[in-house]
């Protein structure tokens, strides 16, 4: 019988639209995926295969069991099977679940092709959904492979799953992982392509923490493009019996590279498996909810895991540091998209944009931008800087009188004018006042705003109009980077912005500073980084209470002091419109010193947490 090929098998999916892929999770797994699953968990040729029961609950056009099938195959081969005797180990060792009845028919016609076998031979492919079939409560599967549909619970119906009707919100993905977990043998292995979402969402924590306690873990591989869907794919390669209190989980974070990738797996060669990183499995049970934080497992992130607990009740340090939350309060700007109508451009280049933004010295924000997170793990704070509990001491910092005397500062713009409709656009009689709007992250960058020319009309403007005309700080809602930056001109946001007000009614423009140049840190933004938006590769988030949260070190008022004074130069240096002049050699001088100061207030508030 002639082989049945990857393209023969992919036609079904082309039909089928984007929409209606998503909407029943319908994306298959790779097969060179399939090949490095397969062999991190063992299932290879040189193996005894004979009696391996594998299993693929939602098995789609069934490249996993394909990918079995030929691998008993080449071991029957080895072994001397005949034909009849290999096709029934295939018979009662490969098993698929699918409820979709033109997936199950191709799933067939790939074992058919591999085993040589008449159109007619009956396969343990059965229409049916894995989630619901009787499962017995004995461990009955050695080797459970899924890419399981990637369904929500808010956009599908799963309240027929006994699982779900126990628990909140929950996705599909979390019932295919409890029922693997459930049903494999004492020391089977587990293969699983998920959502990254796994990695640290609230709703996961109890199957990550279910996983932790039942499994040992030998590889996360985090891949971006693996699948046309907009979501990164978290491949989890686990052993049904708990971890040592030594064992390290080997992690990679790369982006797939489809027939030519290639990943590092427990059969590579020795000085390959060097390369990959690892990171205990006890420090991801140790976390609030049981978060795969594979990052923290650097050197350098052993400081952000301490100033994460900074907080906790239990801390020693917990005096030394409050919330966020504690001295801004945080809230997002009007629930509008970037193309709503409501929305307006001016086309008059003579608009007046030079009355919210007043002539500053000649400096740009070219070099400040480190390269973002996401393309780079290891960005981000020297571990010189991160070495507990030591950070920097300060006695070595010694601040440049030129850079930090008070006569070079600049005061803060004050609020001018709202143009109107005919000023803006010049062909208009209106007098209606239109207020600057601020898009989202791409009108902010570290320590400024950029302007875009967006307009919006008084009358459209749903929020209380105050919290737009008092001074704030504007937050990048939507990206794996913290950025702020500082506003006295009375933007207003959208949605994508978080807006960050002072709680205390006199409190001064210098706080509102010395809070700008923390979350423009490399130190936070690292924080965010390793802890939250990491683990998600496809379109990340600064969540709401991940900002509240940020530790903020206490006492230390002359250090506090000359923080905000750096930034408030720093933020004039910033808002020159042009960012593609270099960077003057003082404006460096002065960023990095800043970096040292924040790095040196940390360091002091760890210092006396030793000391508690």
């Amino acid at each position: 019988m002639q082989e049945v090929h990857e393209e023969q098998i992919s036609w079904y999916e082309a039909t089928l639209s984007l929409d209606e892929r998503k909407n029943r999770g319908h994306f298959s797994t790779p097969p060179l995926l399939v090949e490095h699953i397969l062999d991190a968990c063992g299932y290879t040729p040189d193996a005894n295969l004979q009696d391996i029961r594998v299993l693929d609950p939602a098995c789609g056009s069934g490249n996993f069991l394909a990918g079995a099938a030929r691998r008993l195959v080449a071991y029957g081969a080895s072994s001397g099977l005949g034909q009849d005797d290999l096709i029934t180990s295939i018979q009662r060792n490969v098993w698929g679940f699918d409820p979709d009845p033109i997936s199950c028919l191709l799933a067939e016609m790939q074992l058919n092709s591999i085993a040589q076998s008449p159109v007619s031979t009956p396969w343990h492919i059965h229409q049916a959904d894995g989630l619901a079939f009787p499962w017995s409560s004995q461990t009955c599967v050695d080797l459970f492979l899924a890419n399981p549909p990637y369904l929500a619970a808010k956009n599908t119906d799963l309240s027929a799953y006994l699982s779900a009707q126990q628990r909140g919100q929950v996705d599909s993905y979390l019932l295919f992982l409890n029922l693997g977990i459930r049903i494999v043998r004492p020391h089977g292995w587990l293969g699983l392509v998920l959502p990254d979402p796994v990695l640290a969402r609230a709703n996961a924590a109890k199957e990550r923490a279910h996983l932790l306690e039942e499994c040992t873990i030998h590889h996360l591989w985090h891949l971006a493009g693996v699948f046309s869907a907009q979501v990164g794919a978290i491949v989890i390669i686990a052993q049904k019996c708990p971890a040592k209190s030594t064992h390290a989980v080997s992690w990679l974070r790369e982006k797939w590279g489809g027939v030519g990738a290639t990943l590092i797996t427990g059969n590579a060669p020795a000085d390959e498996r060097q390369r990959a990183s690892t990171v205990n499995q006890s420090l991801f049970r140790r976390q609030p909810a049981a978060e795969l934080r594979y990052l923290l497992g650097s050197e350098e992130a052993s400081t952000i895991e301490l100033l994460h607990t900074c907080l906790d009740k239990s801390s020693p340090a917990r005096h030394n540091f409050a919330p966020l939350s504690e001295f801004l309060s945080l809230r997002r700007g009007e629930e509008l998209g970037r193309k709503s109508p409501l929305l307006t451009q001016a086309q008059n280049p003579l608009h007046p944009l030079h009355l919210l933004h007043p002539q500053l010295p000649e400096h740009s924000t070219h070099g400040l931008s480190e390269p973002s997170p996401s393309s780079t793990v290891g960005v981000g704070l020297a571990p010189t800087l991160l070495s507990p509990p030591t950070l920097v001491s300060p006695s070595t910092l010694v601040p440049s009188p030129t850079l930090l005397s008070p006569s070079t500062l600049v005061p803060p713009p004050t609020l001018l004018p709202v143009p109107t409709l005919r000023q803006i656009t010049g062909d208009s009689n209106s007098d209606q006042a239109w207020y600057p709007v601020l898009r989202g992250g791409r009108d902010i960058r570290p320590y400024a705003t950029a302007f875009s020319d967006w307009w919006i009309a008084r009358e459209a403007i749903l929020k209380p109009l105050t919290r737009y005309l008092t001074p704030k700080l504007f937050v990048v809602k939507s990206t794996d980077r913290l950025q702020a930056a500082l506003d006295t001109h009375g933007y207003v946001a959208l949605q994508t912005l978080y807006m960050l007000h002072t709680r205390e009614p006199e409190a001064k423009i210098d706080d509102l500073y010395f809070f700008l140049a923390l979350l423009n840190s490399r130190l936070l933004q690292r924080y965010v980084y390793v802890l939250h938006t990491a683990y998600k590769w496809v379109q990340p988030q600064i969540e709401q209470h991940v900002l509240a949260r940020l530790p903020i070190p206490l006492g230390d008022a002359a250090t506090r002091q000359q923080i905000s004074d750096n930034a408030r130069q720093l933020a004039v240096a910033c808002s020159e419109l042009d960012p593609v002049v270099e960077w003057k050699e003082h404006i460096q001088r002065m960023y990095e010193e800043q970096e040292r100061t924040i790095c040196a207030l940390y360091a002091s508030a760890l210092i006396r947490r030793t000391h508690a």
